[in-house]
């Protein structure tokens, strides 16, 4: 009498590994804590410790602002720095071209230059940092908006949100159940 085996079944879901990658691409966490980090003049630095590795905030340099100051620009970027904004649409009115994107850009540069103006002083802003902040700001802004031109952004998601699962089931032995299992 011939035994039949059973060889077992295969499964691949690709969902666990796009949502993953769509994390990574939505996730703005670090993007703002690296400018906190500028804001407030420090860097984090690793260290190994009893109890594994830690890290910890050092100073670097001074301050660019008060801790208000710093809070408020820093909820002013959260605002515009985040997974539903960039899921925005700048339509383009010529190839690589969007009006809508560079006047969003244009716009943003003289808000955040009239808000810094305007608390300078409540925030404790150094005048040499003023040009500073707004660039560093615009630097981070500016690319990041850039995902919103031509819907792009959200078209890309299309490959990423894709669930495909698929089966394999081989059937070792001759009998003829399709599972390989029953006699």
């Amino acid at each position: 009498m011939e035994e039949d085996k059973y060889d077992g079944i295969s499964s691949n879901n690709s969902g666990y590994v796009a949502s993953s990658a769509l994390q990574i691409r939505l996730e703005t966490k670090e993007l703002l804590e690296d400018i906190e980090l500028f804001l407030r003049g420090q860097r984090i630095n690793i260290k190994e410790g009893k109890k594994g590795f830690i890290a910890e905030r050092i100073k670097v340099g001074t301050p660019k602002a008060n801790d208000a100051g710093i809070q408020n620009i820093l909820n002013w970027v959260r605002m515009m720095i985040n997974a539903q904004t960039v899921q925005g649409n700048f339509p383009v009115d010529s190839p690589n071209h969007s009006s809508k994107y560079e006047d969003y850009i244009c716009y943003t540069r003289k808000e955040v230059s009239a808000s810094m103006t305007i608390n300078r002083i409540k925030w404790e802003i150094n005048s040499d940092d003023y040009d500073d902040i707004i660039d560093t700001l615009m630097r981070l802004i500016e690319p990041f908006m850039t995902r919103l031109i031509d819907n792009k952004e959200r078209e890309s998601y299309e490959s990423t949100i894709r669930h495909v699962e698929s089966n394999t089931m081989k059937e070792m032995g001759g009998n003829n159940s399709p599972f390989g299992l029953f006699r």
